[in-house]
């Protein structure tokens, strides 16, 4: 990048304007950079990189936020299944047994995520719920994102 000093830059002021149509251009006072002159377009071109930026940065919070939720409700419901009478347990379960072999019958979703909620759902409940609330579990965003539970309240 040129460097000229804000003296050379105030006495040629066109010859700035030419040098910045090309490439930017560092002004420095003191021996300290104070600005950078450049053209519009690659004004742009930085600005819309840096909000390219800000717009991924910004779309990957909002999807942690949303996994983040996941994992709550998943938690939740895994509280519930285990305070739950064992009766209702099973049922609750079996609901969600049901649900994977729907996905399975009807090709809702890929069969690694109904292999996976398949070996879940035959843990013991206390397994189940630890598995279901932990967020280090293999597979786990994936698997909270489709979920056999479905209106189950929570």
């Amino acid at each position: 990048m040129k460097q000229i000093t804000s003296s050379a830059a105030k006495q040629n002021f066109g010859e700035l304007l030419d040098a910045a149509a090309l490439a930017p251009v560092a002004i420095e006072r003191h021996k300290k950079i104070r600005a950078i002159v450049c053209s519009p377009e690659e004004f742009q071109r930085r600005t819309g990189q840096a909000t390219q930026l800000a717009e991924r940065r910004a779309a990957r919070a909002a999807q942690a936020l949303v996994e983040k939720d996941r994992l709550i409700k998943h938690q939740r419901l895994a509280i519930h299944l285990l305070l739950a009478p064992r009766a209702q347990q099973k049922a609750l379960i079996a609901n969600a047994q049901q649900e994977v072999a729907r996905w399975r019958r009807d090709h809702l979703c890929s069969a690694d995520y109904s292999d996976r909620w398949d070996a879940l759902l035959k843990l013991p409940v206390k397994e189940l719920a630890q598995a279901m609330g932990s967020e280090s579990l293999d597979w786990g965003t994936a698997l909270r994102q489709n979920s056999p539970w479905h209106g189950v309240p929570v």
